[in-house]
């Protein structure tokens, strides 16, 4: 890479930049299995064939404790306690999220043409999962959608906000 002069058409000032500055090598995606997510993978995508990164897609499971009784009707049964029932439907929604997240990273290897790619479920709260995997295994983009819109005024969406607010990387905000 290297650094370039440019001259601003409506100030004549220079403006030097430094291309050296910016590399992407590994691209985190959080993928919540919406389409607002594709939407973001098909950015991210473009972007890793670009620069030859690697993406790795992210999908948060919230906490089984957190599930409401009503949803495991079910699967409480006479034999079978409610921690039992929670960890049952925990791993059905896991093993559908995986099967989902091979589906993904399988178009975008046969479509995109994108050879580095992976993914990685984890269970607990969406910001701080995405804060930790990001840190932890230093990406360096992170690409989200935000699909809230009030008024006309854009608003993001809790998670994208929380990253936002506790990250000192680059994030990329697709608007759905």
């Amino acid at each position: 890479m290297s650094t370039e002069t440019i001259k601003t058409s409506t100030t004549h000032n220079e403006v030097t930049i430094d291309f050296s500055l910016v590399s992407y090598s590994k691209i985190l995606v959080p993928h919540d299995t919406s389409q607002m997510s594709d939407r973001v993978l098909s950015h991210a995508a473009y972007i890793a064939r670009m620069t030859g990164s690697r993406i790795e897609l992210l999908h948060v499971l919230e906490h089984a404790k957190d599930i409401p009784p009503s949803a495991l009707l079910t699967l409480i049964g006479p034999d079978k306690p409610l921690e039992d029932a929670k960890e049952e439907l925990q791993n059905i929604v896991e093993a559908g999220v995986r099967k989902i997240m091979e589906e993904k990273v399988k178009i975008c290897k046969d479509q995109g043409k994108i050879d580095q790619i992976t993914y990685q479920i984890e269970v607990g709260k969406p910001v701080d999962e995405i804060v930790r995997i990001a840190e932890k295994n230093n990406f360096d983009l992170i690409v989200m959608g935000s699909s809230r819109i009030s008024s006309t005024i854009r608003l993001l969406g809790s998670t994208t906000k929380g990253v936002l607010d506790s990250i000192r990387k680059p994030v990329l905000i697709i608007h759905g």
